[in-house]
């Protein structure tokens, strides 16, 4: 007999995970209308469905309460179930949230109608077993977590928040190395701000270093969040401005912005982050930094200043591993030829590579360098002078994570902030350091004025506060 439309819309389920969200119910979480309710297809929970079905690893950075850990858990139920030796594992922060995760998976399966149910499954608190021979495995973020077991689909649940992710991300890697599919969700954590697993996961996978991709959703991708509704919230998070941020985030690097211990607290990527306000060639004043790197990304920064006082990098050279002076030199010489820099300011580390940018025909000469020069870039900042193309990726991301070192006091072993900055991956700042302390201390000198018929040049200084 010919198969009925049912029988066909079952089977489609069992080859098409976003076909089987079509038959999935979840436990509701409106205590005035408990039990099943059907799974809404959001269209960013489409979008990731259609994504997980193709086989594709992903690092997402969410909002909270946006229907993921449900999503996540059909996932994890349709692979195993369905599949012959498809195993799953399942990592959540600790042994409450493991089992949780793994009842949600129990519950859509219970809900499923009897056509793609299992009956023979077996669902334990940690562990759920079924006829196609595969199995899931929920684990709490313990050190040895997931050592020893081979998986199809590796899952992690608030990633942030799990104390030994490090460790269970390398226990599972040889099965992400040999094919398996990866994904790792988690809303950013506000007591960490830039920092860890989940972090460093997330922007080397934006940078394209871990073969994963990277999503951001900010707070209103759910229907129904309006600006009534986050005024609502925010103000039930008073006092607890980097908490609510890290819930509910509007970009990716407020999501990780721990504000205490910034060096630059005022820049605001919603303000700041802004499209060329005119080309190249109009620029009032054109000059360039370069940080040099060393073992770090090398950075070199163009810098624009509009007939109104305004600063703005329009784009960036931002590489990391081994980079030539003449890469450098050809970057800067492209723009030069556009046109005419008044002044490369450059690391006065390197006199040599200076001199060779200058044998080129650039106008480069050793920066000053002193670190007093943070107060000036954030006087920049705290005026509204500053402003930066949004495809300055590499710049942007250093924002969140250019700190104050902090020390212990040996005494009291309070932590306290010290007047030098953490120095790890900040070299787009320094690059940019030196181009607006050139800039606002108002004074072209040396070789830029030969460069320029032996004119000295001036233009308009800024007191900085």
């Amino acid at each position: 007999a010919d198969p009925t439309l049912t029988e066909i819309r079952l089977e489609l389920a069992r080859l098409s995970f976003v076909r089987f969200l079509d038959f999935v119910q979840i436990e509701s979480d409106d205590p005035k209308r408990p039990g099943p309710t059907k799974w809404q297809p959001w269209d960013y929970l489409v979008e990731r469905a259609k994504a997980w079905d193709d086989g594709v690893s992903e690092i997402i950075l969410k909002p909270r309460q946006v229907g993921f850990s449900q999503e996540i858990a059909a996932f994890a139920l349709w692979t195993a179930c369905y599949h012959e030796s498809a195993h799953v594992g399942m990592f959540s922060k600790g042994e409450l949230e493991a089992r949780e995760l793994l009842h949600k998976a129990k519950y859509i399966h219970d809900h499923l109608p009897p056509g793609l149910r299992d009956p023979n499954a077996k669902f334990g608190a940690q562990l759920a077993e079924f006829s196609s021979g595969s199995k899931i495995r929920a684990f709490p973020s313990t050190m040895e977590a997931g050592l020893g077991f081979t998986f199809r689909l590796v899952i992690t649940d608030e990633a942030a928040a799990h104390p030994h992710a490090a460790e269970n991300y390398a226990a599972v890697m040889p099965t992400l190395s040999a094919g398996g599919q990866y994904i790792c969700m988690s809303t950013a954590n506000p007591e960490l701000g830039p920092a860890g697993f989940f972090y460093d996961m997330y922007f080397n996978s934006k940078r394209g270093e871990t073969g994963y991709g990277a999503v951001f959703l900010p707070w209103h991708v759910r229907p129904g969040r309006d600006a009534t509704w986050y005024e609502r919230e925010r103000a039930k998070y008073t006092g607890m401005s980097e908490q609510f941020d890290a819930y509910y985030p509007e970009t990716e690097a407020a999501a990780f912005v721990a504000r205490s211990g910034l060096v630059y607290p005022k820049w605001d990527e919603a303000k700041y982050v802004q499209p060329d306000p005119c080309k190249w060639e109009d620029y009032k004043i054109r000059i360039a930094g370069v940080d040099w790197g060393g073992g770090d990304p090398t950075a070199v920064i163009p810098l624009g200043m509009t007939g109104s006082g305004k600063i703005h990098q329009p784009e960036e050279f931002y590489k990391r591993g081994p980079v030539t002076v003449d890469e450098i030199g050809a970057y800067l010489n492209r723009l030069h030829e556009k046109a005419r820099f008044y002044s490369v300011e450059c690391d006065p580390s390197e006199p040599v590579a200076i001199a060779t940018l200058r044998a080129s025909g650039l106008p480069a000469v050793a920066a000053d360098n002193r670190r007093d020069g943070i107060l000036i870039v954030n006087s920049i900042i705290e005026q509204g002078r500053l402003s930066i193309n949004p495809g300055c990726k590499d710049s942007l991301a250093e924002f969140a994570n250019y700190r104050w070192r902090e020390r212990v006091d040996p005494h009291s072993h309070e932590r306290y902030a010290t007047s030098t900055p953490v120095i790890n991956h900040a070299d787009a700042h320094d690059g940019r350091r030196y181009g607006i302390i050139r800039i606002v201390r108002g004074e072209i000198t040396g070789p830029a004025i030969a460069s320029y018929g032996g004119k000295r040049r001036r233009w308009l200084r800024r007191k900085a506060v």
